[in-house]
């Protein structure tokens, strides 16, 4: 019987698929499933994918090219762990990480929540991409000393990202969890309904994991208008949802995103997505609204 099951979606990576993996010491009580994506083939040797040569590793092949919550729900219907923790195949896990989580093993909690450093992907010089999560436990800590439930929502609604949790299986499949099937933001619905479900959960600052950071990563390359499209309609999506439980002070900011668009079309894309930020009822800054009133008068007095 498995303790642990570790779910790693996989897209074009192979070498950083086989350093996620090379983190992960052998143990019987673990699984790891591996779900690709529909990788190129002129960027991954199938005959020697990552994994190959590891028994309790599982490999599943897709054909589809979904994105990451479509091959994430693949790897939960071959979960047989009592525990499933999540990895980025581009991430890893940090040394000693297993002397972390063995302390929960046992444990009947839903949610072990953990912390997370950050570096390079190819220096492994220290990056900040996890500092954003350090403060939210601090708040967490601050808060917890006075109203459990205002601590909690740092967690949930702060602290969204799929990797540095651990989920205990039983509770995903007596509560139907599964991630959207969309190409981004598809965890963060997934951990906030969790979150928001969940009785029994431990907080403990092991960083159990290490976040990288790669400029070439589609969180921070937007290459085209549609790249652009889906990380700004996971962000509505995103807002919507904490705006339907009333928890509007945690929705993300959209300032940078109306500005940004005009990159991937003028003029005529910021009024775009002005509409969306307005039609869904989101909040800009008034120092935003300047910057888009003046990039619009400028563009009209070119023509």
């Amino acid at each position: 019987m498995y303790t642990y099951t570790i779910i790693i979606p996989h897209k074009n990576t192979p070498e950083l698929l086989r350093r996620c993996l090379n983190s992960i010491p052998f143990r019987e009580d673990i699984q790891i499933v591996v779900v690709d994506d529909h990788s190129d083939c002129n960027m991954v040797d199938f005959k020697k994918f990552p994994g190959y040569d590891r028994k309790n590793v599982e490999i599943y092949f897709t054909k589809e090219g979904r994105g990451a919550g479509y091959v994430r729900n693949i790897g939960l219907n071959k979960a047989k762990g009592k525990w499933i923790l999540f990895a980025d195949s581009d991430d890893f896990f940090n040394s000693n990480f297993l002397n972390a989580i063995d302390k929960y093993k046992d444990n009947d909690d839903e949610i072990i929540y953990f912390l997370a450093t950050s570096v390079e992907s190819k220096s492994l010089m220290k990056s900040t991409r996890h500092l954003y999560l350090v403060k939210t436990r601090e708040k967490y800590y601050k808060k917890l000393r006075y109203n459990k439930i205002r601590a909690k929502d740092q967690l949930v609604y702060k602290n969204w990202e799929v990797w540095a949790k651990m989920f205990n299986r039983s509770f995903i499949e007596k509560n139907n969890l599964a991630f959207n099937e969309e190409k981004m933001g598809e965890d963060a619905l997934f951990v906030i309904r969790s979150g928001e479900l969940s009785k029994n959960y431990s907080v403990d600052n092991f960083t159990i994991y290490c976040i990288t950071y790669r400029e070439d990563s589609l969180c921070f390359k937007l290459d085209t208008v549609n790249d652009f499209d889906d990380m700004f309609m996971a962000k509505i999506r995103i807002n919507n949802y904490l705006k339907q439980v009333n928890k509007e002070k945690f929705t993300l900011d959209l300032d940078k995103d109306l500005l940004l668009s005009y990159k991937y079309g003028g003029v005529d894309k910021m009024n775009e997505i002005f509409k969306i930020v307005k039609k869904n009822g989101n909040k800009l800054s008034f120092k935003t609204y300047i910057k888009y009133y003046l990039k619009i008068l400028y563009n009209s007095k070119i023509k």
